[in-house]
This record gives structure tokens, C-alpha cells and sequence, in this order.
């Protein structure tokens, strides 16, 4: 009887803890999309800006005595490329925001990566960085879970970007990669220019509540660590030779 308590509470103990995870990792998921303000306000503003100004175009258009139709029917193609962009950049905050269960399924990490390249474009831009990527083509499914991966490619990229604050803005960039590595793993790889990391903190960059930031959290490298864990998978995180540091994670395919 005692060898099926102890077993009841093992599996009550792993319950909680997995519900922690998703806690924190539903809490750091509102936390990143607070640092992409500037983030949402490009991917939004960016299109309806668009449609203000085709609506005008088309509204002199219509007042003038031939008006030219042709035109006017292109004008309205466009303000609809436009909201649907403006639709799609907030379906794309909505996913990340949403509190969910891992679930894993076969998935295009190209697809993935290009997502939160997306996410990261405005944030980029008023920081002056530029993004390189790299993706390999013909690369098998991998089995994933979109939106965790993403938040994981979100905390790397912001964590990049953190990382060349004092970088002179010429020199500002970062790349993604993705390759397969062998038969079986497939990997995602984040390369900044930034000020690396330090030996001291080697060891302690993916511990809890350990941050190099003057407001972090200590939350986001810890829980993409856990993310891709629950993946089978592995992340890990190195200096590059000519300065910036590399971080990587790998996946299973399918």
C-alpha cells in the first residue's frame, strides 16, 4: 500500500511540476511580447497605413469625371493584401499569447523560424540591426511544437539583439541557420555580434532567475532550455572566434 502511495504522489509531484513549467512559460511568453511592442506597432501600423493611403488614392480617383476603373479595382486589391497582412500579424501575437499544452507534431522548422523572424522584424529595424538567415531547403519534418518553438527562437533572438546594445550600429546583426545535422537531428542556430558571454557566466546562462540584464527575469534561456528538453532535444550555447556568441538547439525529425 505504501509502494502505491509513494507512487501516487510521484505522479501528483510531476503534475504540479509540469503545470509550473507551462505557468512560467505562459508568463514568459507575455513578458517577450511586452519587449515586441515596437514589434506589433510595425506589423500593424505598417498595413493600415497602406489602406489609409490607397483609400484616399481611390477616393480622388472616384471624384474624378472618367474615373479610371482598372485602377480603382487594383487600389482595392491592394487594401485587401493589406488587411490581410494586419489580420495575420495579429493571429501570429494571438498564437504566441495563448496559453497552451505542449503537442508535439510534425512540423516545417524553415516555416517556424520565418514566423518569428517575422515577429522580430519591427524591433529589429528601430534598433538597427540587420537579420541574415540562412535556412537550409529540403530539410525533413521535425517533431515540434510551433508555438513553443517559436517562443524559444523568440527569447534567442531578443536575447541577441539585448546583447548588441553597446555594439556600434554598423556592426549590428545577427543570422539564423538551420541545417540537419545527421539522419536524426535537425538544428536551429542563433549567431549574434554582440559582447558574447563571459566565463564566469558560461556555466549559468540556462539556470533560473539567472539574467546579465539589468530588468530580466532570469526565466527565458531556463525555459527554452526546458522547452527543448521536453523535445528530446538538446540547447547549448558558445563564443564565436571573432566575437558575438552562438546559441543552437537541436531537434528530432520525424
Amino acid at each position: 500500500m505504501a509502494e502505491y502511495q509513494a507512487i501516487g504522489r510521484d505522479i501528483a509531484d510531476r503534475k504540479r511540476a509540469e503545470e509550473a513549467t507551462q505557468n512560467l512559460a505562459h508568463a514568459l511568453r507575455l513578458a517577450v511580447a511586452g519587449e515586441l511592442t515596437a514589434m506589433v506597432a510595425h506589423e500593424v501600423s505598417q498595413p493600415l497605413g497602406a489602406i489609409m493611403a490607397n483609400a484616399d488614392a481611390a477616393q480622388m480617383l472616384l471624384d474624378m469625371d472618367d474615373p479610371p476603373l482598372d485602377e480603382i479595382r487594383q487600389i482595392l486589391t491592394d487594401i485587401r493584401a493589406s488587411d490581410a497582412r494586419a489580420d495575420q500579424a495579429i493571429r501570429r501575437i494571438r498564437a504566441l499569447l495563448r496559453r497552451r499544452e505542449l503537442q508535439l507534431q510534425p512540423l516545417d522548422i524553415n516555416e517556424t523560424v520565418v514566423t518569428a523572424m517575422h515577429l522580430i522584424n519591427g524591433d529589429a529595424l528601430l534598433r538597427g540591426i540587420q537579420i541574415r538567415s540562412d535556412l537550409a531547403a529540403r530539410l525533413p519534418a521535425a517533431m515540434g511544437d510551433h508555438v513553443h518553438l517559436q517562443q524559444v527562437l523568440l527569447n534567442l533572438l531578443v536575447n541577441a539583439m539585448d546583447a548588441m546594445s553597446e555594439t556600434p550600429a554598423p556592426s549590428r546583426w545577427l543570422s539564423i541557420h538551420t541545417r540537419q545535422m545527421d539522419e536524426r537531428n535537425l538544428a536551429v542556430i542563433v549567431v549574434d555580434n554582440g559582447s558574447g558571454i563571459t566565463l564566469e557566466n558560461a556555466h549559468k546562462i540556462f539556470g533560473s532567475f539567472f539574467s546579465t540584464k539589468k530588468d530580466g527575469m532570469g526565466l527565458g534561456l531556463a525555459i527554452s532550455r526546458s522547452i527543448i528538453e521536453a523535445h528530446q532535444g538538446r540547447i547549448w550555447a558558445e563564443n564565436n572566434a571573432n566575437g558575438g556568441a552562438t546559441f543552437q538547439f537541436c531537434l528530432k525529425v520525424v
